[in-house]
């Protein structure tokens, strides 16, 4: 069985074979053995130490040249409007580049209930059950790639039920999970890139509501060099000017932060967000490439046909 359950009933016939029949076990074991078959071998090493603060200190090869990160917030993978034609794109994209990472930001399932806002649990073309299998599936083949996993307003939902999703999925592709920020510093030939990752929050409308909301944190947690939230399904990029001290000499220097939202993989027409007249957002992902001399450089997209 392929690794492609994008189709509804492919999954149907998967999850009819995990619920309840006497083969259960069988079929549980049978999914465990195609995540393991489509895990590769990870390049980089993970650390995560004991600490208050939820840390994780990632070291990649020397020998890549740059690194590029591009996270997927916001996938929405089972709702009738998510873009799963260029969510498989990019997937195939993030396996086959060379010096890519990413990370699960949050809201990679639809998971709307009977308790949801608006008609969201009909306008699901899957179930959540089906979701969370068709997810780790779909991720299992860049696990390797994948720094840590971050969970969603949408997989908090079961979380009022005391379980939590996002950290099955997390376990299912052996990730480090953190419950709502990750502070990640990558290392990298003398560098250390620190990354301060939450799902986001709010729900800012205009541009500089937005661009304010994802500054939230820049009261207290400093110096990060990469501030990445999405949640708000728009993509936007900011430079934040900073300053740092070098610890052995005592002498002060630039250290300038970006500061990132996502863009999600949800369309707007047919969903709650248009029922509501929220301003329509941009679909995909955004990426930065990191630099050997300490530079960080953006790159996002608008998409469109200019006749």
């Amino acid at each position: 069985m392929g690794a492609d359950l994008s189709v509804a009933s492919d999954i149907t016939r998967l999850l009819a074979t995990l619920q309840g029949n006497q083969r259960s076990l069988e079929q549980h074991d049978k999914l465990i053995g195609w995540i393991q078959a489509l895990r590769k071998q990870s390049q980089i090493t993970r650390e995560r130490p004991e600490s208050d603060f939820p840390e994780l200190i990632v070291t990649v090869p020397d020998d890549w040249p740059t690194i590029r990160l591009a996270p997927l917030y916001d996938v929405h993978l089972g709702h009738s409007q998510h873009d799963g034609a260029m969510f498989k794109r990019h997937l195939q994209w993030i396996a086959k580049t060379p010096n890519v990472l990413t990370w699960n930001g949050g809201d990679l399932i639809e998971n709307a209930s009977k308790l949801s806002v608006g008609s969201g649990v009909y306008e699901q073309d899957i179930t959540p059950h089906q979701q969370l299998i068709a997810a780790v599936l779909q991720v299992a083949p860049i696990a390797h790639k994948c720094l840590f996993a971050l969970p969603g307003n949408h997989e908090d939902r079961t979380d009022i039920q005391g379980f939590s999703v996002a950290a099955w999925v997390s376990t299912m592709l052996e990730l480090p999970y953190f419950p709502d920020y990750a502070f990640c510093t990558i290392r990298w030939r003398g560098q250390h890139f620190r990354i301060l990752a939450h799902h986001g929050s709010g729900g800012s409308q205009t541009a500089g509501a937005q661009r304010m909301a994802a500054r939230k944190d820049i009261a207290w947690a400093k110096p990060f060099d990469l501030f990445w939230t999405g949640h708000l399904h728009n993509a936007n990029v900011d430079v934040l000017h900073q300053t740092d001290v070098n610890q052995r000499t005592g002498r002060y220097h630039e250290r300038n932060a970006i500061i990132m939202i996502s863009p999600s993989y949800l369309k707007f027409f047919g969903t709650y967000g248009a029922k509501k007249r929220y301003q329509p957002g941009s679909r995909g992902m955004s990426t930065v490439i990191l630099h050997d001399d300490g530079t960080i450089s953006t790159d996002i997209h608008a998409r469109g046909v200019r006749l």
